[in-house]
């Protein structure tokens, strides 16, 4: 497994969580403590959002920090903040629990957890944003939001052009 040197107090987009990581990393359960302490909030409602399930959510959100755990070793603060990259590790696992056990297609989807105007605003098209919506919210696989949409355009054109819409915009602080 390849392992990341510790960042310099003052490198780059080392911040406290970054610190905290990479100090994981190197096998300070201590510094693992004080992260998922600061990032777990985020993390657990970021889960519910997608399962909608207390329990599950639990179960998925302690999945994705013992993950973060043994993949440590291989953070690199200059790809990724520290919660963006525990977040994608948790959303991906929520994702892959939730296609365990997908709604019906032509069964109402749930209430959108992001205002459509918000991504509209953003430039998005109506399919767009509707397709961000079904693989981000709801887990759907591409094959399963061509199912939903019944959109003449492809899926991964529909999303692909979303991101490059949405990418300028930068995350939200």
């Amino acid at each position: 497994m390849a392992t990341r040197a510790m960042p310099e107090a003052g490198a780059g987009r080392a911040g406290p969580l970054e610190l905290l990581l990479a100090r994981s990393g190197s096998g300070d359960a201590e510094a693992f403590a004080e992260l998922y302490d600061r990032l777990a909030p985020r993390v657990f409602g970021m889960v519910t959002c997608l399962l909608r399930d207390e329990d599950a959510s639990e179960n998925i959100t302690r999945e994705a920090f013992i993950e973060a755990w043994r993949r440590a070793p291989t953070y690199d603060p200059s790809h990724s903040s520290a919660a963006a990259w525990m977040l994608v590790i948790a959303h991906r696992m929520a994702v892959r629990a939730r296609r365990l056990s997908p709604r019906p297609v032509g069964q109402p989807a749930p209430a959108a957890y992001i205002d459509d105007s918000v991504l509209l605003a953003a430039g998005l098209t109506h399919a767009q944003s509707h397709a961000v919506q079904l693989a981000w919210f709801d887990g759907l696989d591409h094959r399963r939001i061509e199912e939903e949409l019944d959109s003449a355009e492809p899926v991964t054109t529909l999303i692909n052009e979303a991101l490059r819409s949405l990418a300028p915009i930068g995350p939200r602080r």
